[in-house]
Formats: structure tokens, sequence, C-alpha cells
């Protein structure tokens, strides 16, 4: 039997379940990994060991006594330092808040917390999770970045510290550090999951992001964190369906391929590997069709960024006039752009984003699901940046599901990821068809030792 770090969400909640495992092993198994590889990887701000044992004791007498809560119940997780937790130091990336302790949780810690999984601890994020890097490494090769702005959440999940992780993304921070650490990632759709109580990079354009193994682990964790908050004004009321039932009998889908921005600005290595996927995933039964990025794509990226420094601008408009000079230069480049911005500039950016979100919902809508390269190349050598986020800004800026899958190996030994995109708020249909290409692709491969 695998040593419990190893273990998936599924596997380690059937076992505790039935009790052949229980919290404490799991959590101290935990710990013992990262004891042995952090000093390396670099993947966590803050360990809160001893409150995570005390966690795990807790839910091991729940157990004990009957009172099992479900599939997170004695499950390690880690969050990115942008999430708020009652008690527990939250320090954005920023010297400016290295010793900030919020006094509530974020709603998706306290949902976890009442699904009865176990807050690890904090794990790095770039500054307000925007463009500085974190000093987190990319555990299949120390040298190249993990991604970012997430870069904790993925390195941490990737390396078997934790079994599940949150990120955000706001642009490329949550697919882009899945695939190169070579994890699963899932971006919901906007307002999917409740943002309040996680710091703000741009209202507009912030997720709650999803780190896993499997996609069924990322299921789990959607049921538990999916839902309407009157906290949070962009969080959405829609029905939340059973998300582990769409991965029970999945079916072979039809996939879209958008060749004319993805395949064009890929990485010779990267498109011949996105050809090669798309061909196992035809023999295996897949129809794939050429699709089409809507009109309403030009300009898109620009808009995106042009709204995202207006509001981040707003977001740290208190903080930034006290102390401007502890903010990093990109990070005061974001924020005077923004403040650059006039109310009309950004009135278009806001009309162009429903037209995009309108048009590329239209092009979802005639398949089960968009195939594309998670990233133009995997993780770039060095640690002076997060690599291209690019191939991330149309379900960005639409607001649009997303769902990374780990998909192979480069000649290098880093990971390939593909990405799905499908409607809005159609994350059934798009766990599903993930499911059914992770069994197809069968990628089972784990970063060598650190």
């Amino acid at each position: 039997m695998p040593e419990p770090y190893a273990l998936s969400i599924v596997a380690a909640a059937e076992q505790m379940r039935t009790g052949r495992l229980s919290p404490v092993e799991l959590v101290r198994s935990c710990l013992e990994r990262i004891e042995r590889l952090e000093p390396q990887l670099q993947a966590w701000v803050t360990l809160d060991a001893e409150a995570a044992l005390a966690a795990a004791e807790a839910c091991r007498t729940a157990i004990r006594q009957g009172h099992y809560r479900g599939p997170l119940h004695g499950i390690p997780i880690g969050l990115k330092d942008i999430f708020f937790t009652a008690g527990v130091k939250t320090t954005m990336g920023s010297p400016i808040y290295a010793d900030f302790v919020p006094d509530y949780d974020a709603t998706s810690v306290r949902r976890l917390k009442e699904a009865g999984a176990i807050m690890l601890g904090k794990a790095h994020t770039t500054e307000f999770a925007v463009l500085t890097p974190a000093p987190t490494r990319n555990p299949w090769n120390p040298e190249h970045t993990p991604g970012g702005s997430s870069s904790g959440s993925a390195a941490a999940v990737a390396a078997d510290m934790c079994p599940g992780a949150l990120g955000s993304q706001t642009y490329g921070s949550t697919i882009r550090p899945a695939a190169y650490c070579g994890c699963v990632g899932l971006k919901p759709s906007y307002g999917r999951i409740s943002a309040y109580g996680v710091h703000p990079v741009a209202w507009s354009l912030d997720h709650v992001g999803i780190f896993s193994r499997s996609v069924a682990d990322a299921a789990v964790l959607l049921q538990t964190l999916a839902g309407d908050d009157p906290h949070d004004p962009a969080c959405s009321s829609a029905a939340v369906p059973d998300y582990s039932q769409a991965l029970t009998a999945p079916q072979a889908p039809r996939l879209g391929i958008i060749r004319e921005f993805f395949l064009e600005r890929a990485e010779p290595e990267t498109r011949r590997h996105l050809e090669d996927v798309a061909q196992r995933l035809a023999q295996a039964g897949a129809q794939i069709v050429e699709v089409s990025m809507p009109a309403s794509f030009t300009g898109a990226p620009e808009a995106a960024f042009q709204m995202l420094y207006a509001e981040a601008a707003a977001a740290h408009r208190e903080v930034y006039a006290e102390h401007k000079a502890r903010y990093s230069p990109q990070m005061r480049d974001i924020i005077e752009k923004g403040r650059a911005l006039s109310a009309v500039d950004y009135a278009e950016t806001r009309r162009h984003q429903q037209r995009f979100r309108h048009d590329l919902n239209a092009v979802c809508q005639t398949v089960d699901a968009v195939l594309a390269p998670s990233t133009p190349a995997p993780a770039p050598h060095g640690l002076d940046s997060t690599g291209d986020p690019a191939f991330n800004g149309p379900a960005s800026f639409s607001g649009l599901p997303s769902l990374g899958l780990p998909s192979g190996l480069s000649p290098a030994g880093l990971p390939f990821g593909i990405q799905l995109m499908a409607g809005a708020f159609a994350e059934d249909r798009l766990l599903g068809v993930g499911g059914w290409c992770e069994q197809v692709l069968g990628f089972d491969r784990r970063p060598p030792e650190a």
C-alpha cells in the first residue's frame, strides 16, 4: 500500500471511512514529507503543524463515534497565502502584511472546515498574487519555475505534500502552475466559488482555483466549495449539481481544437504533444473537430490587462497611498497603469468582456469541451519569471470554466499539460470530459524525489 501522503483524496477518504487509516496518520505523513522536501522546494510560508494534528485528532475521534462528515473529513489541505484564515498569518506575499493575522476565515476556508478538512498551512504566492515570483521551486526540476501566482499550492500538491490545495486565478494562476508542476488544476466559472475573504487582484477576473491529483479529487473539492454566498456579490446562485456523479459513466466526448491561437503560438514541442494527445483521444473514441476563436477575441488580452490594472489600483488604493515604497517595482507599475486609465477606458473593457464571454460561451456550446495546451511550453528555466499565462487568458477573461490535466513529459523531463474549457457553469460536463481524458491518457508519473 502506498504511503499515506501519496494517497488521493478519494482513496484516503475511503480508507478513513472504513477505519484503515486515521486522519492523524495522514497528517503526520504529510508533515514528514514536507519536512523532507521543503528545504529545497520552499512551498510553504506558514505551517500550522500543531493545530493540524489537533484537528486530525478531533477528526479521528468523530469518526470513531460515528460522525463521519464525508469525503473531506480528515483530509489535509493547503491554502494559498491570500486566503484569510482566522488566527493564522496571511501575508499575501508582501512585507506589508508579514505579520497580518485575520480574525475571520474566507468562505472557502470555512466551508472546507465545516466538511471536516484540516488546514495544513499557507502556501507561497507571488506578491499580491501578481508578478513578483515566490521562492518556490518546481518539484520536477528545482532550476525551473513552478509557475504562479499559486506557486506553493501547485508545488505542494505535485510533490505529495498534501492531497489538495486552494489557489486562485485572475489570468493564469491556477492552470499554468498545475501544468508546470504536473497536477490537476480547476478554475471554475466566475462566481461558482465565493471569493469572500480572498485578497483581491481584480474583482471582475478573480476566481478561486483548485489543485488536486485527480479529476475525481477536484470534483470532491468543488462540491464543498461551490454555491452562493451573501458575502460575495459576484457569487452565483446557480444550482450546484452532483459533480462526482458526472464522473461515474464518462463517455467519449466531442472536442474542439482552436488552432489559430493556441497551436499557432505554442512552441513546436507543445504543438506536437497536443496533436499526439488529440490522436490518442480520437483513437479511444473522441470526436475531434476544429472550432474558431470568436472575432471578439481581438483585443481581449489587452482589455483583460487594462481591467486588471484598473481594479488592482482600486483594490490597493488605501494601502498603496500609505506604503507605496514597500511595493515591488512590478506591482507599483501595475497600480500606476491602473491609476492612469480613464473611466471611459475601463467601461470599454467591461463591455468587451461581456461580448467575449457571450461569444466564447457560444463556441463552447457546440462541443463538449475545447481542447488546448495549458501553456505555450513546459516550465521555463529560471526563477525570475512565472512563465507565459497567455493560454489561460480566454477562460479567465470570459469567466468560463477550465480544467488542466497533466498529459505527458517533455524530452527534458518536465510536464506537459492540456486544458479543457466548457460553457458557463458546465463544470459537471467539464469534469466528466476530464475524467474520460484522464483515463485515456493515463498519466501517473510523479516528480523525482527532491
